[in-house]
């Protein structure tokens, strides 16, 4: 009976894996330069003894490709609202509820988790060679206990924002860096995810020693992902936006905003504790989750 039990949970973190993965190479391999003429459902549950890649690349049509009017700046999602055409949301078990929560005088992107886990992603294409400055904001206000980025049983954590690269392979052997940010792990620890080898973990911000603070994450894709695979990286595909408590049962709240990529950083601070000057429309992903 214990073996049973202990399969079935090695067989369930094997599907983590693959739907994390797939959500990206699902989403290209049907074509990021169509739109479908029918909106698609912008929540989808992935029950892991169902998932086929047909269901997988049903669940992923092909999102939003995204151009700026600054070609400096070529994507920017200030989250004044939560298009369910540009970001799609898969629960993996459970599901973190995503939504836009007005926090110091603007939207922002409120990801809070119960012992569950989904991730938000978008579709794009960028050449990291000419837009290597992925910027963002984040802040945590409630960690994830029981963090150990190393083992499975541990691989929760209460932000991640994902880079996802067009690489060879199955959909779920895209090449992908998981910048986390950790209670425990140093800034500049880099792992391999316990579920795929496709997948490093860069540790960009620790500790807890910033709780309901915004912090300021810029990042070359040039230099990480060298760093991470040892060679130049190929096209940036998606961008994934993650809380996740499914691991360890717990319960977590984050938030997300200014998400951009550009030739050059596009936030200069490392702390923003001052208000955003742009107007607020609050808006959620439709729950169809069962």
């Amino acid at each position: 009976m214990k073996r049973d039990v202990e399969v079935k949970r090695q067989r369930i973190s094997a599907w983590r894996s693959v739907v994390i993965s797939a959500l990206v190479g699902g989403a290209l391999a049907l074509g990021c330069a169509r739109h479908s003429q029918t909106s698609p459902s912008p929540t989808s549950a992935i029950d892991p003894s169902g998932l086929s890649l047909p269901r997988l690349s049903q669940l992923l049509h092909p999102l939003f490709s995204q151009s700026a009017p600054d070609p400096a700046t070529i994507f920017q999602e200030p989250f004044d609202r939560l298009d369910p055409v540009r970001w799609r949301e898969v629960a993996i078990k459970g599901a973190t509820r995503y939504q836009i929560e007005p926090l110091d005088g603007a939207g922002s992107l409120q990801a809070s988790s119960q012992s569950g886990a989904s991730i938000l992603v978008t579709s794009l294409r960028v050449d990291p060679r000419t837009h290597p400055w992925l910027t963002w904001r984040w802040r945590i206000d409630r960690f994830v206990e029981g963090e150990d980025l190393r083992r499975k049983e541990g691989s929760d954590a209460s932000a991640r924002v994902y880079a996802y690269f067009d690489t060879p392979g199955l959909p779920w052997q895209k090449r992908n860096i998981d910048y986390v940010w950790s209670a425990t792990l140093p800034v500049g620890t880099m792992l391999e995810s316990p579920y795929s080898k496709h997948s490093k973990i860069l540790v960009v911000e620790s500790g807890r020693d910033h709780p309901a603070t915004w912090r300021t994450v810029e990042r070359n894709l040039l230099d990480d992902y060298r760093r991470c695979f040892g060679a130049d990286p190929p096209t940036l595909v998606a961008l994934g936006l993650m809380t996740d408590t499914d691991s360890t049962h717990t319960d977590a709240l984050a938030y997300y905003d200014d998400l951009a990529l550009g030739r050059a950083p596009s936030i200069t601070a490392v702390e923003s504790p001052e208000p955003k000057s742009r107007p607020q429309l609050a808006g959620t992903l439709p729950d169809e989750t069962p």
